[in-house]
């Protein structure tokens, strides 16, 4: 009888830390888990497949439009906080993503709209990743909050933005026959 006893407590002490740690971990990885299923539920929602590839390739040209737009530095200054600044420069990007959504919408609509849950769940993460990693470095999201220790881990060394920023060009080449 005592066996069952320690083995019950044992499987108890086991469940607690088990659920502690993965409590931990998806504390620690909140934004991104969040930014995934937003990205996820907005591929499932809008034209399947062809929509969530649009968005992926739509972030690439309008991180291109936001960085050559002649009037982004004095509309960025002319917020009075950081935070103020962030939020301009992420409503600047957002408009510069809207047409080249638009346009490659147009294009794909016909070619990916049978991507299965998991491939879209798949390029979701990675265009979350993307938009982490211009959070961190283009935005300067990290100024006024604080990302947990095992985020600024992966995004904000310099060294990783290429990776992060190709990750959705590539899991598109790979996942959207």
């Amino acid at each position: 009888m005592d066996t069952f006893v320690d083995v019950g407590t044992q499987v108890t002490t086991i469940a607690t830390e088990l659920s502690a740690s993965a409590g931990l971990w998806a504390g620690n990885f909140l934004v991104l888990i969040i930014l995934t299923f937003a990205l996820f539920f907005f591929a499932m929602r809008h034209h399947g497949g062809s929509g969530l590839v649009s968005l992926n390739l739509s972030l690439y040209g309008g991180y291109a439009l936001y960085s050559v737009f002649p009037y982004k530095d004095a509309i960025i200054a002319a917020g009075a906080t950081p935070f103020i600044q962030a939020f301009l420069s992420v409503i600047i990007f957002i408009a510069a993503t809207v047409l080249p959504f638009v346009v490659t919408l147009r294009l794909t609509s016909q070619s990916y709209g049978s991507l299965s849950v998991i491939q879209n769940f798949l390029l979701s993460l990675l265009a979350a990743t993307f938009l982490m990693a211009l959070a961190y470095h283009v935005f300067n999201i990290s100024n006024i909050y604080t990302f947990s220790d095992p985020l600024n881990e992966l995004f904000k060394p310099e060294g990783y933005f290429f990776y992060w920023f190709i990750g959705p060009l590539i899991g598109i080449y790979f996942l959207a026959r």
